[in-house]
């Protein structure tokens, strides 16, 4: 088993790699600290399974899942995010990922996704699958893009926070009062479900691709 591992922090690439040899004594590991030196590895050499953490210098966010595919079609993706998996794992796998395990996970559930990918099947947290059930409309309907529940000045709004902009100088933008843009602000944060603009950008670009 041939087993590359995408990952800026050397604990948790030490973590992963202990819990690979306990999943299988045989597989050969090898690291990249940020994206484009994983990429440049999955251009000279085929892996089995690669370990991707999406928070990575150089990432391309939901992007990279192509460009991995665009290199080694077969390849199995094991995203391992600290993002939340509620709001990441669904849009990753769609995407084409193999699987989605939180960086919160117990030890015993890396087992549980090794196993699902090494069987040709898929990963994702009990957890996730309640949120998919509870999500299922009643005619099975797919769940929205949350951006589109946002309206057209809303949307102005949260592009405008997204490149830094103060509310003062939103306001003057757009030409109505502060505490209105204050308005749109708590609105656009409760729909997409952040709590800050670094929050709102991170899910903006991701939800761009879902």
């Amino acid at each position: 088993m041939n087993v590359l591992i995408i990952e800026d922090h050397p604990m948790i690439r030490s973590g992963i790699q202990q819990l690979l040899f306990q999943a299988d004594c045989q597989s050969a590991v090898q690291f990249a600290g940020t994206f484009p030196e994983g990429l440049a590895l999955l251009a000279k050499e085929d892996f089995d399974l690669l370990i991707l953490d999406i928070d990575i210098p150089g990432g391309q966010n939901i992007r990279m899942i192509e460009m991995i595919r665009e290199r080694q079609p077969t390849i199995k993706i094991l995203v391992h995010s600290g993002y939340d998996e509620n709001v990441y794992a669904i849009p990753y796998l769609q995407a084409g990922a193999d699987g989605f395990l939180s960086k919160s996970s117990p030890p015993e559930d890396f087992s549980l996704a090794y196993r699902a990918l090494m069987n040709k099947g898929k990963y994702i947290s009990f957890r996730v699958q309640q949120t998919i059930l509870t999500n299922i409309g009643t005619h099975g309907q797919k769940q929205k893009n949350p951006l589109g529940t946002l309206s057209k000045k809303e949307m102005v709004v949260m592009h405008l926070l997204i490149e830094g902009k103060w509310t003062k100088e939103i306001a003057a933008i757009m030409e109505v009062k502060e505490n209105t843009v204050s308005t749109y602000k708590r609105r656009i944060f409760d729909k997409l479900e952040v709590s800050d603009e670094i929050q709102l950008a991170r899910k903006a670009a991701l939800l761009k691709g879902y």
